[in-house]
Parts: structure tokens; sequence; C-alpha cells
């Protein structure tokens, strides 16, 4: 009876023992992941990664958001995004594939490789671009298993890394357009918010308005997009101070929200008009655009292109 009792008591310990050891691997584990990388990023005072500005997606600056860019070839031309999460949004929206895709590494990002020889980590600790759960790229899987092991995060290829950002489009679409309201990057008009350009009430017209953030904080508002290519065109003669833009948003014609500006597809030279007449009208989807111009007429052109002549004339 003793020694039955001595072997219970004993497993009852080794259990134990096993039970506390798990207990504190995955406390260590967890201590781990909760940990971040000691990385700038953005890159508060970036060189010159890429010759590429803007983000053609959401108009973020490429250089700042370098560590996580995506170069590739696509049918609007040879395109440099701030992230995997703009590439897929792109591709998306324009119903156009990607080619000849490029990834930053995000420890190196002075290097570039093709995306079927990069591993990504998804939903380490390691800040997102353009989504809350990141999908940052390393030269191979020992690099990227060894980052995840200090920074919690599943080990991918591109096409598993591409296909969560695609899936999550819908979602981190929402959360971006309350993020950036809840950040003072867009600023619903007042009543009070006068058109820059024309002194209309953007309020008064929530299809067409649109505004630019400025570097020093300050918002700009337009009750169309025409008047916001006027300003883009001559800022001295509606402004009293040079103003140089951080980011610029329109309102989509197709559903009512926000967009970057660089994120949308214009019809001109159509039948339908905004506040001002002859409008640019923006769209999140190519499709949408061109099902438009089936029936209003006119034509899709990107936001780079857009002039006071092309929208007055449409052509």
């Amino acid at each position: 009876m003793k020694r039955l009792i001595l072997v219970a008591l004993i497993f009852l310990f080794a259990s134990s023992a096993v039970a506390l050891f798990a207990m504190e691997k995955s406390h260590s584990e967890m201590a781990a992941a909760k940990q971040k990388p000691e990385i700038e990023h953005p890159i508060k005072k970036p060189k010159m990664y890429s010759k590429t500005k803007r983000c053609p997606n959401c108009g973020m600056m490429i250089n700042m958001w370098a560590r996580t860019r995506h170069s590739f070839h696509h049918p609007e031309g040879d395109l440099t995004t701030c992230s995997i999460r703009c590439l897929a949004d792109k591709t998306v929206s324009s119903e156009a594939d990607a080619s000849d895709v490029q990834v930053a590494m995000y420890l190196d990002p002075d290097k570039m490789i093709k995306v079927e020889k990069a591993v990504y980590v998804i939903g380490s600790t390691a800040p997102g671009t353009m989504t809350m759960k990141s999908k940052i790229a390393f030269a191979d899987q020992a690099a990227a298993e060894e980052f995840s092991s200090s920074y919690g995060g599943e080990v991918t290829d591109f096409q598993g890394a591409f296909a969560a950002a695609e899936m999550e489009l819908p979602k981190s679409r929402m959360l971006i357009d309350k993020k950036r309201k809840k950040t003072g990057k867009i600023k619903e008009p007042t009543e009070k918010d006068a058109c820059t350009v024309c002194g209309m009430y953007p309020a008064r017209y929530p299809k067409h308005n649109c505004q630019i953030w400025a570097m020093d904080g300050s918002t700009l508002h337009f009750c169309s997009t025409q008047c916001m290519v006027n300003f883009n065109a001559d800022p001295g003669k509606y402004a009293d101070k040079p103003v140089k833009t951080k980011m610029s948003w329109v309102t989509l014609y197709s559903d009512g929200m926000y967009e970057s500006t660089f994120g949308a597809y214009y019809v001109v030279g159509s039948q339908v008009n905004g506040p001002m007449g002859r409008e640019a009208l923006p769209f999140k989807l190519k499709k949408n655009a061109e099902e438009f111009v089936k029936v209003n007429g006119g034509k899709i052109v990107n936001f780079p292109q857009l002039t006071p002549e092309l929208v007055m004339d449409g052509k």
C-alpha cells in the first residue's frame, strides 16, 4: 500500500513538474512575443530607397515606409507600393495582376529580392504598414524563423502573405478610415468650413467634398474635385502662404467613403456634374468607373493626370 502511495506521489510530482515547465515555457514565449524589434518604422529621416515618392494606392511616402515596400510591373506602369496590403488593394481595385514583384527586406531595406524567394512573417509584434497585422519579408526561412522566435508571428511564403492581405482588405479599409478620422488626418467639414477655392460649403455637398491635410497640420476643405484640382495647379492663387501637402482625400462617388486621392479612378467628361459643374468623379474600383462610363460617358484617368483643363474638357 505504501509503495502504491509512493508511486502515486512520484507520478503526481512528475506531472506537476511537466505542467509547471510547460507553463513557464508558455509564459516565456508570450513574453518574448510581446517584445518589439528595435527598428525604426516608419523611418523618420529616410534616405533615397526608392525614386517613387508616394504610394500609388494610399499616397504615403515610400521612403518612410521602405522596410515594407513592394515594386512590381502593372498594366498602369512600373509601380512601388508602401506595403503588401497596398499591392493587394491595387490589384483588386484595378482587376489587373502584378508581375515581376520584388519586396524589401524588413531588416535591410536597401535590399530587395523577388517575392518567390522571400519568406514572410505575419502577425509579429513588428509594426505593420496599412494594416493592424504586419506582414514583413526576409531573405530565407532561417532568418524568418529566427525573427519569429523572438517577436512572434507565423512564417509563410509570398502567396500566403498576399492571400492574408487580400482577405483583410474590406475590414482594413474600414479600420483605416476610422483611424484617419480619429487621428485628425481626415476631418469632416463643418457647416462653417468653406471651400478654399470657391467659398462654397463642402458640408452641403457630402458626395463631392474632398480635403488636403497639410504638413503644418491644417486641413484645407474643397467642395469638389474640380476645386481641389484647381488649387493643386496654382496653390499661390488661393492660399496666403505656401501649402505643402502631406496627404489628400476624396469622397468616393461609388460608396461615399473617403479614399486617398491616389487610390481612386476618376471619370472626367461625363454627363454628371458636381457642385461647380464639370467634375472628376472618383471610384474605388475600376470596374465601377467603367460601368459608369458606359451609361454616362467620359473617360477614366488616374489622379496624377488630373489638370483643370482635363476636368473641364474631359479630353
